[in-house]
């Protein structure tokens, strides 16, 4: 996916973000990344491809940035 918020198992909502950036440390896998503009500071999804849906993001915001995307079985 290349909207920038989503890979195929969690989605972002980069208005909640408060740019702590616990979520990047936190991920194995360095899917989530930071847009570093002005006033802009806050995550982006920078290697969709990489998430293995751990969702050690989804734990770790305290802000509640993530949630999980269902996936239809």
């Amino acid at each position: 996916m290349s909207d920038k918020i989503s890979t195929k198992y969690i989605k972002a909502n980069p208005r909640l973000c408060k740019a702590c950036d616990i979520c990047i440390t936190a991920c194995p896998k360095q899917v989530i990344g930071k847009v570093g503009f002005l006033w802009h500071k806050h995550i982006i999804i920078k290697n969709a491809e990489n998430c293995n849906g751990c969702k050690k993001c989804i734990g770790m915001c305290p802000h509640g940035v993530f949630s999980e995307i269902n996936q239809a079985i």
